[in-house]
């Protein structure tokens, strides 16, 4: 036998004869575990081929693996999203489903993301029947609304790294091009969707409008997200006109929460124009509460008045107030009294039952209490000359109190959601509130938990309250706004110039009204960013408007 195989043949068998048996003591050497060589990651295959896991030969156009085996050639991705080792969010497990279409590895871990992330932050304060139910079905079964949740799922992503303090789209960030793709092609599914017949396209559309309200929102383009929500009201109109469709009522209450909050944006209401106040009957307040959500019920139709009260108050100039004083003031006395036998009602509900609740319902419980009391201080005040009377100035401090213990015992914050929480209330402290020291807290309050709340920013409204607390500490030659802004300054004005020169309409803003923001901010541009974070004008032009 070679010298060669003698030494490889005792190798290559793991079984021995008991004449070759190892002696006592002395251990067999392991073969050294060969590894798989890893290649650097494709970043330029078509769809298919990626799905597929085989190489591809990139052909212009068409790739040949797919036109020879009879494939459909789903064609080439713009961008690729990179490779993350770590994510600071935590490990993000992938959903496995049985799609109708093939979708590449960054649409998986996108969808994953919204999933276990974006969901959970869209359901918000309470249970939400439209997102951890019906989005999530048709995002697996229809793939216009699969691409949409990825769209915003890579927006809502990006946003937990720039705190929201972006905005407009920057085509050198890889989830901002990865969304931008992800909404073309749910835009060209929806057209070809919009030239059917299928009976359930309104549905899906108007899903798709949600979505991408949503992600514009996230970017911060007020005027596309509240274009996008005019598209979907008129869609909805129409669709209720006809009688043909039977839309889910968690769609039509979404488009309503919306759609009476574009009141304070100068956008509306357009199809919810009512005040609500004759839908409110005294009966509803006198009797028991029992569940959850009969109060919150009953919370939804006194927010449905009191925010249309408030933004048709701030739309008017101070003449106009005086002129129309009595007839307001009819409404807000209405208005406080309902708000007034709820609260009677909510609280003997929340003293009898909120112990026995579970943690999200205590969640919920507590978000209705800042709610209305919220609601209580604001419509109270609305009419009220400014300076506000020292004698509210316990009521303010008992309603930021509110807040920061809420802050304080739950450690969930959504990033974006469609039910309003904390933002109005403090807000309220922070533009109103007699004492300086008082609207700090409730500025760094609104600064600490970067989020949106429906079309209302937590940044933007922190943003104006610096802008009026600093004119108005200035005039009463007081100082002590550094200790909160801090090294934020900058960041946070140059936010605010971007948005206030990329939104329409905001001088008609309730909350730049109320807080007289524009009488005090100075459109001075901040100093440059550095040239790696600038974007291109030819980036800003790239919309994701459904046309």
């Amino acid at each position: 036998m070679p010298i060669l195989q003698s030494l490889i043949y005792p190798l290559c068998f793991t079984s021995l004869t008991p004449a070759q048996e190892l002696e006592p003591g002395l251990e067999m050497p392991e073969a050294p575990q060969r590894r798989r060589k890893r290649g650097r990651r494709s970043m330029t295959g078509c769809r298919t081929c990626r799905a597929r896991r085989i190489k591809c030969d990139e052909a212009p156009t068409k790739c040949n693996n797919c036109t020879s085996t009879g494939l459909k050639c789903e064609g080439y991705d713009l961008c690729r999203l990179p490779i993350k080792r770590k994510s600071p969010l935590g490990r993000i497990p992938e959903v496995e489903l049985c799609l109708a279409w093939v979708p590449t590895a960054d649409e998986r871990r996108c969808f994953s993301y919204f999933q276990y992330r974006s969901i959970p932050s869209l359901a918000g304060f309470f249970d939400s029947q439209l997102w951890q139910q019906l989005a999530l079905q048709m995002s697996r079964a229809d793939p216009a609304v699969y691409h949409a949740a990825n769209a915003l799922s890579a927006l809502h992503e990006d946003s937990e790294t720039t705190k929201l303090l972006l905005v407009g789209e920057n085509l050198r960030r890889p989830l901002h091009r990865f969304a931008l793709e992800q909404a073309s092609r749910s835009f060209a599914l929806l057209n070809r969707r919009c030239a059917s017949q299928d009976p359930e396209r309104v549905e899906i559309v108007l899903i798709c409008c949600l979505l991408f309200v949503l992600a514009e929102l996230l970017l911060g383009q007020y005027t596309r997200a509240l274009q996008h929500l005019r598209g979907g009201l008129r869609i909805l109109k129409e669709a209720q006109n006809t009688q043909k469709q039977c839309i889910p009522p968690c769609v039509i209450q979404a488009f309503r929460q919306l759609d009476v909050q574009s009141a304070h944006f100068g956008s509306g209401p357009l199809l919810f124009a009512n005040d609500g106040l004759k839908e409110l009957s005294d009966e509803d307040f006198r009797r028991p509460l029992h569940r959850l959500e009969d109060v919150r019920h009953n919370m939804s139709s006194l927010l449905h008045a009191g925010v249309h009260f408030l933004a048709n108050r701030w739309r008017l100039s101070s003449t106009e107030v005086q002129t129309n004083y009595g007839k307001l003031c009819l409404k807000q006395q209405r208005i406080l009294s309902l708000y007034t036998r709820f609260r009677h009602q909510f609280e003997t509900f929340y003293d009898r039952y909120y112990p026995s609740l579970s943690y999200r319902a205590q969640q919920s419980a507590d978000i209705v209490r800042l709610q209305y009391r919220s609601q209580l201080v604001a419509v109270k005040t609305c009419l009220m000359k400014k300076p506000v009377p020292n004698d509210l100035i316990p009521e303010y401090e008992a309603l930021l109190l509110a807040h920061e213990a809420y802050m304080a015992k739950f450690s969930e914050r959504p990033t974006i959601t469609l039910d309003l929480g904390i933002i109005p209330g403090l807000h309220t402290v922070a533009v109103n509130c007699p004492r300086y020291p008082l609207r700090l807290r409730a500025i760094k309050a609104l600064l600490a938990w970067p989020h949106y709340e429906g079309i209302i920013s937590s940044t933007f409204a922190a943003s104006i309250a610096i802008v009026s607390l600093k004119a108005e500490s200035e005039a009463k030659d007081q100082k002590g706004t550094s200790c909160v802004i801090g090294e934020a300054e900058e960041k946070l004005a140059r936010y605010l110039f971007d948005t206030v020169t990329s939104t329409q309409n905001i001088p008609n803003w309730t909350t730049v009204r109320a807080s007289r923001f524009l009488e005090h901010y100075k459109e001075t541009k901040p100093s440059p960013v550095p040239e790696s974070n600038q974007k291109s004008d030819t980036h800003r032009q790239k919309k994701l408007v459904y046309r």
